[in-house]
């Protein structure tokens, strides 16, 4: 027994000698899952209820099937699978409810342990409906393998449009971690929604560390409150496919190192390369604050592009915004880029942003815009200088964006008397953001 423990402990010192006498580190291995989960996956095919006492591991692509409804409570955390990129989608004709509240969020994040987790753990969430679209009437989601069944098939269909169709609930939602990019243009969303009604509520969400793009649209007339993108690759709010809805109060924060390979955007507006096809998409955002790179750095990845891009054959409103630390303001790729940026647009870029990017303005951009010098960005607009660990996004009291004056919205919920999402201190309700969001998940215990 001796001899035994003596030889152990002979190999052991040799393991340190030789770990010792390497120059090269042996990598950290990722740590075991937790088998304690409980694992959803393959299709669901009958209503289902989530405990929130209980977590979950979403594994491969798991598909709700109509009529039936997944039920999320508030707290509930659910995992996403990294080794099969996991990705829960809501068919045609089923349902998501997921109502958390702002002291006790829903979130869906990666299986890995706090300080392991990173972009693309798992693939995300998409949400088809039956809306109108100008793409094809049983269109797929990219991303999903296209199939004779309903799975990840969005649009109208066989029928008519039902703009106002009802896909469920979303409230008070995190999603980390999440998006894939399977091939070059052939991408699952932190958030993806596919000709999703009017009928649909999806507010308080926070995406953050996006793989590819935040949140996109293909199609659709759902409208949305108080939404975040923090820290993604690519865009933010990407709307395509003839997207006609509307978003009230949004967060935009970008990291100045991170950006995608093809050029990532606040706001990326396309809608179909066949001009003939309708409707374009018009996109509504009012009351969006965009803290882009420069804000938080002048050095910035080079990969980033306008903080607006407009391409051809859509179009875009953005309303009492502000769009701060972007080297170029708007671009207008191609003719059929419309001149439908209407109403009140704020930049906070560089003066080369007055030229769009070397593209032509249509007529009515330069109206009632204040383009503000890229100086200021801390000083002026701001209450306390932004981090990304705390952005810090509440405007000052004195910012020259508040003295503006903000011109009466219509069509949407609210008209506040500020540009950006959250006015000063003295403006009620100005910190929706308290109490369900998370600026460090990396760390996070769950």
């Amino acid at each position: 027994m001796f001899k035994n423990l003596n030889r152990l402990a002979l190999m052991a010192m040799m393991a340190v000698a030789v770990v010792a006498c390497d120059d090269e580190v042996t990598p950290t291995p990722d740590p075991e899952p937790d088998y304690s989960l409980v694992r959803i996956e393959g299709e669901i095919t009958s209503n289902l209820t989530l405990d929130a006492t209980k977590k979950y591991l979403l594994v491969g692509k798991v598909f709700v099937q109509a009529p039936n409804t997944i039920t999320i409570p508030a707290g509930t955390v659910i995992f996403g699978d990294k080794d099969t990129k996991a990705a829960l989608i809501i068919n045609r004709g089923a349902k998501i409810i997921a109502n958390g509240t702002a002291s006790n969020p829903i979130v869906f994040t990666s299986e890995a342990p706090a300080g392991f987790r990173n972009r693309g753990d798992w693939a995300g969430i998409v949400i088809c409906g039956n809306a109108l679209t100008n793409g094809n009437a049983n269109s797929t989601i990219e991303g999903i393998a296209a199939s004779t069944g309903e799975n990840g098939v969005y649009g109208p269909g066989a029928g008519a449009a039902i703009n106002d169709q009802n896909s469920g609930s979303m409230k008070f939602v995190r999603i980390e971690f999440a998006g894939v990019e399977l091939s070059p243009d052939n991408e699952l969303n932190s958030l993806t929604m596919g000709s999703v009604g009017s009928g649909t509520t999806i507010d308080n969400i926070m995406v953050s560390y996006g793989n590819d793009d935040a949140y996109e649209w293909f199609g659709g007339t759902n409208n949305h409150n108080y939404l975040i993108a923090y820290s993604t690759w690519d865009d933010d709010f990407d709307s395509d496919r003839g997207y006609a809805g509307k978003v009230q109060f949004g967060l935009i924060v970008r990291d100045p190192n991170i950006a995608d390979k093809s050029g990532s955007r606040a706001f990326e507006a396309s809608s179909n390369s066949n001009a003939s096809a309708s409707p374009h998409s018009l996109a509504e955002f009012a009351n969006i604050t965009v803290m882009g790179p420069r804000v938080f750095n002048t050095s910035i990845n080079a990969n980033y592009q306008a903080g607006v891009e407009i391409n051809s054959n859509s179009a875009i409103k953005v309303r009492n915004s502000i769009v701060a630390g972007w080297a170029t303001g708007a671009r207008f790729n191609g003719s059929g880029a419309d001149a439908n940026i209407t109403g009140t647009l704020f930049f906070r870029n560089t003066a080369n942003s007055a030229t769009g990017g070397g593209a032509s303005l249509p007529a009515n951009y330069a109206t009632n815009n204040v383009l503000l010098a890229d100086s200021n960005i801390s000083s002026t607009v701001w209450a306390a200088a932004p981090s990304l660990a705390n952005p810090n996004p509440l405007l000052g009291a004195n910012s020259g964006v508040v003295a503006t004056g903000a011109p009466a919205l219509t069509g949407f919920p609210v008209s506040p008397a500020y540009h950006g999402a959250f006015g000063t201190s003295a403006d009620a309700g100005w910190n929706w953001t308290s109490g369900w969001i998370e600026w460090n998940p990396i760390s996070k215990a769950y």
